[in-house]
């Protein structure tokens, strides 16, 4: 799951890094896992003018995740100012 919210902050300048992990069958793999998250009550909009995407509260941003969000978009796309 990408971590659009980045992208909404820098008004589709930055993209989160795509994860990937590759192994080596002679080395153990050691993996540590950081998360950090605004509050849920907080409103997410891009920094920059003109803005691309729309102001959103990071704890609805986050629910939406878990549907195709509004009209079967996906949830970046729905939050797109035309």
């Amino acid at each position: 799951m990408e971590l659009n919210f980045y992208r909404i902050i820098t008004n589709g300048k930055y993209r989160s890094a795509q994860h990937r992990a590759i192994t080596n069958s002679s080395r153990a793999r050691l993996s540590v896992a950081t998360f950090h998250d605004p509050a849920k009550t907080a409103k997410i909009s891009p920094a920059l003018e003109p803005p691309r995407y729309r102001e959103v509260v990071y704890g609805d941003y986050v629910l939406s995740w878990y549907t195709k969000g509004p009209e079967g978009k996906r949830n970046i796309d729905a939050l797109l100012i035309e």
